[in-house]
């Protein structure tokens, strides 16, 4: 999420269209899903008996693991 928030304030800086041109899509909407379900308000992991399971799937950390530089 960092390359893609930087990518697109360089590109906003130089009047470039605003895409990332290494941060796909699919990978941009599970780093945002991981992140939204880590940031949960208190009040509501007290309330979800499944807060503290798995927070990212193994789907999800395929996704994720694809994308890394090195191992």
């Amino acid at each position: 999420m960092k390359i893609f928030v930087r990518e697109l304030r360089e590109a906003f800086e130089n009047g470039q269209p605003l895409v990332s041109a290494t941060v796909g899509k699919e990978l941009l909407k599970v780093a945002q899903d991981v992140t939204s379900r880590r940031v949960r308000d208190l009040d509501d992991l007290i309330d979800d008996p499944t807060a503290f399971g798995q927070l990212v799937s193994d789907t999800e950390w395929k996704i994720l693991s694809a994308d890394e530089l090195t191992e």
